[in-house]
């Protein structure tokens, strides 16, 4: 059976999508809710000077089919709320044909206009190597670059599956079965590869598992990342590090690693030389282990949908996003020699209660929260946060340097200590010690910056 579908928007652009919709299979449009004056060639059910007045209820139609994209993501969720009531499902066009809406078209919001052209200058006929290039940010980012005319694309993955699925898409780039926390395999690779660029993506981010094991975070996002920040500089190579919105302030072992990967990077970049430049993301919505596939996937077994508590926020970016916000920073950090020491943070809007997104993903099936699937509450996981920030109680903001990016600076820590304190850390980490490891992580990035003379002249 054909599903039962109402056109909504202006006259002139349902008139213009009505023209492909006898193309769209399993649709039948059978007729139109026009936003103001004018004809179409549809059957007119409803009209009204703008869509909150359009009776959706009344339209005895299965879907509701955007004729033109929703102007941002607010008004986008305010859509779906309506139709989800009424028990419809909600498309909208795309390139001519009629496609469900997605989780990510909820979010709207344009991190500003993406400088193409000088992504391109930064990557075209340049060797880039991507750590982590096989997961979600790391392979998005490689298929990017890959179509701005690198001399080399190098992906490096400890995992022989997401070598496997990346290099089927990419096959001209070179694949590299190799783990970070290994020194010698880094050197290995990296001096191999020659890069001009590495991007360091390879990391354990699930909270949770971090907090239970560690040792093991501190292994990979710790002792990993100097491996192959140490590998990159000693190949003459920039080095972009991705990290999260939980390093700042940190409350888990997870976020404080990464925090420290901060400090360290910024503690590099500093001392001359290659870039060392960290870009702060938040949740990337549909990478590996966040929380949108869980709540498809609960949600695919009748419910209930879990929210760890109905106050949590999170800032939220599709990974297509992440990987633009990532390429923009860098082209625009690596030319600004002047902003040494500093860290991007991408601006994400505001953040969102992670139960809306749980009835977002109930109405994009065309059901009621709480109605028709449920949502229960299990408690904040161990070091998690109610509410992440963008900026840390010690930072400050500086001259931002691109659309949707912030520069932010924080007081400079000296590189030899931060080393001292990366090393002791390490150890204990090899030993298992998971005690001796949290309180060492923790004293490490709340430790009291210490800069030489000549550091703390040049971040000033």
């Amino acid at each position: 059976m054909p599903l039962k579908a109402v056109m909504v928007g202006t006259a002139d652009a349902v008139r213009a999508a009505s023209e492909r919709a006898s193309a769209w299979p399993g649709i039948d449009v059978i007729g139109a809710a026009l936003i103001g004056a004018g004809d179409c060639p549809l059957k007119v059910l409803a009209r009204a000077p703008m869509w909150e007045a359009i009776d959706v209820g009344g339209l005895d139609a299965h879907a509701l089919i955007l004729a033109e994209p929703p102007a941002d993501g607010a008004t986008a969720r305010a859509i779906l709320e309506r139709t989800a009531h009424a028990r419809m499902k909600l498309y909208l066009i795309e390139d001519g044909a009629a496609r469900r809406v997605r989780l990510d078209d909820l979010l709207g919001r344009p991190l500003g206009a993406v400088d193409w052209a000088r992504i391109r200058a930064m990557v075209e006929g340049k060797r880039i190597l991507i750590t982590g290039g096989g997961g979600s940010i790391g392979g998005e980012l490689a298929r990017r670059i890959a179509a701005l005319a690198p001399a080399a694309l190098t992906l490096i993955d400890s995992s022989e599956f997401n070598l496997y699925r990346i290099h089927r898409d990419l096959p001209d780039a070179k694949i590299a079965l190799a783990d970070v926390r290994d020194a010698a395999s880094m050197q290995r690779w990296v001096s191999g590869a020659q890069p001009d660029i590495v991007f360091h993506t390879a990391a354990l981010k699930q909270v949770p598992i971090v907090e239970t094991f560690p040792s093991e975070g501190v292994l990979t996002n710790v002792c990993g990342l100097r491996n192959v920040a140490e590998a990159a500089l000693n190949a003459g190579a920039d080095f972009i590090f991705v990290s999260t919105d939980k390093a700042v302030d940190p409350s888990g072992a997870m976020g404080a690693s990464k925090r420290l990967g901060e400090i360290y990077c910024q503690a590099l970049d500093r001392a001359g030389g290659r870039r060392a430049i960290p870009v702060r993301l938040g949740n990337v919505l549909g990478s590996t282990g966040s929380v949108s596939p869980i709540f498809e996937a609960q949600l695919a077994a009748g419910g209930p949908l879990t929210v760890t508590d109905p106050d949590v926020t999170r800032f939220f970016l599709t990974i297509p996003q992440a990987a633009n916000a990532l390429l923009q920073a860098a082209a625009v950090g690596l030319v600004n020699p002047d902003q040494r020491g500093a860290a991007f943070v991408i601006e994400m809007g505001e953040a969102l209660p992670v139960v809306e997104l749980a009835r977002e993903v109930i109405r994009l099936e065309g059901l009621r929260p709480n109605e028709d699937v449920a949502i229960t509450f299990t408690g904040l996981r161990p070091g998690e946060k109610l509410h992440e920030a963008l900026i840390a109680s010690d930072e400050w903001r500086a001259n931002d340097l691109a659309p949707g990016a912030l520069t932010v600076a924080s007081p400079p820590h000296g590189l030899a200590d931060v080393r001292e304190r990366i090393e002791r850390l390490v150890m204990l980490a090899r030993q298992g010690a998971d005690e001796a490891v949290r309180e060492a992580l923790f004293a490490a990035v709340a430790a009291p910056p210490k800069a030489s003379e000549s550091e703390g002249r040049a971040a000033g």
